[in-house]
């Protein structure tokens, strides 16, 4: 695979390249609704080159939230605010997607909230309930109307967030969860089923699921464990999102990367499942240049999600991750006004470094 190839996740709406803006977040809403930091800290990414946008974590419940300034899309007047968020991403190139999320019990807030489990005991959990099937019920609800709310603001998919001990990461978890005891992933998992089913039947928007493959704990959760969830929603959703950690607990990173030979070791997992799912696979954690890039690449990933070093380069992709002999005129242009065309400037950039033109000149 190459990173200028289109990745084309989404049925006849290619990406224009396998880079990934992953979810992350921002803490600048104000009562669930974006504002103007949001369009330009987006609108920069998309116009910098970024394939595709994934909008950081966003609650589908009040209470859900991870933390008092997280982005909501639990009530139909924050559709007009993301809407001129999708506006954005859309004209600077990009694919435009959404995370939906209910923190559970890592929820870190003010007001009561549930979750499936009392074992976070390092945080505050005077607030917080065990989940009874009541509150299901509504969670699976808030998931499908977030949803519809994420289609009407003009995006073009959803991402489940099923990781890092979030609420359905917390239900996929035998050691965690307290409300379904069950040696069985796919009965614990059943919400995450139900939503899938329910969100491409009825609201017709894609989705696809981010994962904490693996616990890196000693009797953790596996890549195995896994393996009958993926295969229950290999044909149903559009990507899978591949990451690790932050469940039971945060990870020593330093003896992960050393176990595993590299700093992308969640390539080398994605691998496992790549050998028995088809379904595509965006991977995140660590990649910061073009030798990360085509580490993954080489592995087939589908989708490379470039997190950290976004934030601090949002023109890391025109910059430093492809030529200007792979920029289309019609994927990657900014502007018809002459000093806001990137690729002329990246081409007088590329000669003045060479010696031929220097001597030449």
């Amino acid at each position: 695979m190459k990173l200028t190839e289109k990745f084309e996740f989404i049925k006849n709406k290619p990406a224009r390249n396998r880079i990934v803006m992953p979810p992350m977040d921002t803490l600048m809403a104000e009562d669930g609704f974006a504002n103007e930091f949001h369009i330009q800290h987006y609108g920069a990414r998309a116009y910098g080159g970024v394939g595709t946008i994934i909008v950081e974590s966003t609650a589908v419940l009040e209470n859900g939230k991870i933390r008092e300034k997280d982005l909501g899309i639990w009530k139909d007047e924050q559709i007009e605010k993301l809407t001129q968020i999708t506006n954005i991403i859309k004209k600077g190139g990009a694919i435009a997607g959404i995370q939906l999320n209910h923190a559970g019990s890592k929820a870190d807030l003010s007001i009561p909230t549930v979750g499936a489990t009392l074992k976070y005991d390092y945080m505050d959990q005077s607030k917080l309930t065990l989940l009874n099937e009541s509150n299901l019920d509504q969670i699976k609800t808030a998931f499908i109307q977030g949803a519809n709310r994420a289609k009407k603001a003009g995006f073009d998919f959803v991402e489940l967030h099923a990781a890092h001990g979030y609420l359905l990461s917390e239900l996929i978890s035998e050691q965690l969860n307290e409300v379904i005891k069950s040696s069985d992933i796919l009965v614990r998992a059943k919400i995450i089923i139900d939503i899938v089913d329910e969100i491409i039947d009825n609201i017709g928007i894609p989705v696809g699921i981010r994962f904490s493959i693996t616990d890196h704990e000693k009797n953790g959760m596996e890549v195995k464990d896994f393996l009958p969830l993926l295969k229950v929603l290999e044909n149903k959703v559009v990507y899978f999102h591949i990451s690790s950690g932050e469940v039971i607990s945060r990870p020593n990173i330093a003896e992960v990367i050393k176990k595993a030979g590299t700093k992308l070791f969640r390539v080398p997992l994605a691998a496992q499942i790549k050998e028995q799912i088809k379904t595509p696979l965006i991977v995140v954690g660590n990649f910061n240049n073009l030798e990360d890039i085509n580490f993954a690449m080489n592995y087939e990933i589908d989708g490379v999600a470039v997190g950290r070093e976004i934030i601090y380069n949002p023109n890391l992709v025109i910059n430093s991750l492809i030529t200007s002999e792979e920029m289309d005129d019609v994927s990657y242009n900014w502007n018809d006004n002459l000093w806001f065309n990137y690729k002329p400037y990246k081409k007088l950039k590329e000669k003045m470094s060479t010696t031929t033109y220097i001597k030449n000149n």
